[in-house]
C-alpha cells in the first residue's frame, strides 16, 4: 500500500493529494512578480554590500592615515619634549652662571666699598695732619 491509501483509510474524510504546483496564468504571474521583487531586493542588497565594502575600505585607509598622523605627532611631541628639556637645562646653566657672576660683582662691589672707606679714612687723616701741620707752622712762625 502506498502512503496515500494509508492516510486516506485512517482519516474521517478522504485526503486528497496536494497538487505540486499551480499552473494557472495568475499563479505564474504572481510567482513571477514575487521573483522579480526578490531579484530587486537582491540587487539592492548587492549594491548595499558593495557600498559598505567601499566605505569599509575608505575607513581602513582613513584609519591608516590617522595612525600615521598619530605616530608623527608622537614623534614631534617627543622631539619637542627633548628640545624643551635641552632648553631648560641650558636656562638652568645660564641662571647658575648669572648667579656666579652676580656673586663676583657683589664681592667686587664690597671690595670697592671697602677701598672707598679706606681712602676716606686716609683723606681724613691727611686732612687732620695737614691742619695740624699748618697750625704748628703758624704757631712756630707766630711765636
Amino acid at each position: 500500500m502506498n502512503d496515500f491509501e494509508v492516510l486516506s483509510r485512517d482519516a474521517v474524510e478522504p485526503v486528497e493529494p496536494k497538487r505540486e504546483a499551480e499552473t494557472s496564468p495568475d499563479a505564474a504571474r504572481r510567482i513571477r512578480a514575487e521573483l522579480d521583487g526578490l531579484l530587486a531586493e537582491l540587487a539592492e542588497a548587492t549594491e548595499a554590500v558593495a557600498y559598505l565594502e567601499a566605505r569599509e575600505n575608505e575607513l581602513v585607509a582613513e584609519k591608516a592615515e590617522l595612525a600615521r598622523s598619530l605616530d608623527e605627532a608622537r614623534r614631534e611631541n617627543k622631539e619637542l619634549a627633548d628640545s624643551n628639556e635641552a632648553v631648560e637645562r641650558g636656562l638652568i646653566q645660564e641662571a647658575a652662571d648669572a648667579q656666579r657672576i652676580a656673586e663676583r660683582f657683589e664681592n667686587a662691589l664690597d671690595a670697592a666699598l671697602n677701598d672707598v672707606a679706606i681712602w676716606r679714612l686716609a683723606a681724613l687723616c691727611f686732612g687732620v695732619s695737614s691742619v695740624l701741620a699748618i697750625g704748628l707752622m703758624l704757631a712756630a712762625f707766630g711765636s
